[in-house]
């Protein structure tokens, strides 16, 4: 029997005698020795069926033949597979961790569209609970249009990944990317999806246009402070008069026609030549201006046009643009066009008809694109009368009129030009003046012949000179002294003089009134109260407290 033992290589035998006195062992026995004085305890015990605690082997004894025979039987192969079992369980738990921690939806399906998976971000992004879901059809949750089209279905019919947007019926949207997981064979085994809420997203797009929008209104916001607080750039209107000549200037500054801008010296024109260029499609090009009155006559055609080498004594030897070559593609602004020579006219007509010049010694003709805008403070129709103007040049010049009004014609316009100017000035020269109400009403009542260059230069004179912070009546006299035609006075002007001394209201009354019409018109004409409030000068706060005290709304 011991040889039959000994040939055994797959169990593990050990002969004991009833002693407990090892007779035999074989090759795989021998492995066990560490283990032979527990394994012989046990079996004198009478123990017939055991197995080792630390050591993976199933022990079996019997007697035969007045011995103890005891069967070792390592069982290395079932540990391997629990280890592996238990290797992938391990395996298994992590990657269901991994897939719930996602921020990202994951849902997985089988073969057929069914949902065996999916992670919690995903209930949290669409709303679909797992209990809902999982078990479910994908077709199932189509059809019942819990999900408008399923990535799932899609790639198992396209046999490939997909990516589509998904709309959910509790409002979210996603956008859903589905891999498929192949076998050995390459067949599609399970699908994953990983989901992606847009409605996140989308809600800050939305966000970022609203941002996009602010800004923009607050550049243009800004722009209008810029040209406010810029001289060169703000135009001060609050008169109907006046609005109306800047509407009008704007509608025609997205055209091309001629412009004639009719008024006296100092109302401005020059100011609504700037904004006419800077609203027209040429405004990335010059503006160049030009006084007919200011340039000599025999210079004021070679200055206009230019001039070809050898054209006359101290001429350039190599020639000269003139003014319309430097404005093209942009506006040339010809002010006091009425001063402009007759011979010279006749040049400028042909201008406007054929847009090409001639430089003064030249043959060449040279193409201009520009556009012209004329000004004159002078009554061009009374000048052809008198044969000093021609008549074919004025209608070329005049398809588009504008007249500027005096300053005297618009007197609502007055004190926010005061305002205007004396902010500038404070801001310039770091001073801090105003106007006592008196002040105000003096130069309301006044006449202005030099229009809003004389009420400009009056008010940086004085503000200047005036060693008070708020500058009264008496300050405007002592300054006028050097101004010997300049008279102000506390009285109104005689078509607004009251028929009878009984029926002058106060002074205080008279201000009140005027102040509460000036906010009125200028909170009418704004879109909002801190525009409106910018316009007049004044903080948001301050307009209110007024619009309050003369029960004003919006």
């Amino acid at each position: 029997m011991e040889n039959i033992f000994s040939k055994m290589n797959i169990i593990g035998v050990i002969i004991l005698n009833i002693n407990g006195e090892i007779l035999f062992t074989n090759s795989i026995a021998k492995k066990y020795t560490y283990y032979f004085e527990h394994l012989i305890e046990v079996s004198l015990e009478g123990a017939q069926s055991f197995n080792l605690v630390n050591y993976p082997a199933e022990i079996t004894t019997f007697i035969h033949n007045n011995q103890i025979v005891i069967l070792i039987n390592p069982i290395n192969d079932v540990v391997r597979l629990k280890k592996e079992i238990d290797s992938l369980q391990n395996v298994r738990i992590e990657l269901n961790e991994v897939i719930n921690s996602s921020f990202d939806g994951i849902v997985i399906s089988d073969k057929d569209g069914i949902i065996i998976h999916q992670n919690p971000s995903y209930e949290q992004i669409t709303g679909l609970s797992a209990k809902d879901c999982i078990g479910r059809s994908l077709k199932d949750l189509v059809d019942e249009g819990v999900i408008d089209a399923s990535a799932s279905l899609k790639a198992l019919k396209e046999n490939k990944e997909v990516t589509i947007l998904q709309k959910i019926n509790t409002g979210a949207i996603v956008l859903v990317s589905a891999a498929p997981i192949r076998n050995k064979n390459g067949e599609i085994e399970k699908i994953v999806n990983n989901v992606r809420d847009l409605t996140q997203l989308n809600t800050l797009e939305a966000e970022i246009q609203h941002l996009e929008k602010q800004n923009k209104q607050i550049n243009e916001e800004l722009e209008i402070l810029k040209e406010q607080n810029d001289p060169k750039l703000s135009i001060i209107a609050h008169s109907d008069i006046m609005k109306d000549a800047l509407d009008r200037a704007l509608r025609v500054a997205q055209i091309d026609s001629g412009v004639l801008i009719q008024g006296a010296s100092g109302v401005g024109k020059e100011k609504i030549v700037e904004l006419i260029h800077r609203h027209s499609f040429r405004k990335d090009y010059p503006l160049i201006k030009i006084n007919c009155g200011a340039i000599p006559e025999s210079l004021l055609e070679s200055e206009l046009f230019g001039y070809e080498s050898g054209s006359f004594t101290g001429a350039n030897q190599k020639g000269k643009a003139g003014l319309f070559e430097a404005a093209n593609h942009g506006t040339i602004f010809l002010d006091e066009i009425g001063e402009m020579p007759l011979q010279l006219q006749v040049k400028m007509l042909r201008v406007l008809q054929e847009h090409e010049i001639t430089r003064v010694g030249g043959t060449k003709t040279i193409p201009v694109d520009i556009r012209i805008i004329a000004a004159t403070h002078r009554d061009l129709s009374e000048m052809i009368t008198n044969g000093e103007f021609r008549e074919d040049l004025y209608y070329r010049l005049n398809i588009i009129p504008i007249k500027i009004p005096p300053l005297k014609e618009r007197k609502e316009d007055i004190i926010p030009l005061i305002y205007h100017f004396l902010n500038h000035i404070n801001h310039k020269y770091g001073i801090n003046r105003k106007f006592s109400n008196d002040a105000l009403n003096a130069f309301t009542n006044y006449e202005w012949p030099g229009n809003v260059r004389e009420l400009q230069n009056l008010v940086e004179r004085i503000a200047l000179m005036s060693q008070n912070p708020e500058i009264d009546l008496n300050d405007l006299q002592k300054e006028l002294r050097f101004h010997d035609n300049l008279q102000f006075s506390l009285e109104t002007s005689p078509s607004d003089s009251p028929k009878s001394s009984s029926n002058v209201e106060p002074l205080k009354d008279l201000l009140e009134s005027f102040e509460a019409k000036i906010i009125r018109d200028t909170v009418k004409n704004f879109p909002s109260i801190r525009k409106a409030a910018t316009a007049l000068k004044v903080d948001q706060s301050t307009l209110v407290r007024k619009m309050q005290k003369y029960k004003i709304t919006k």
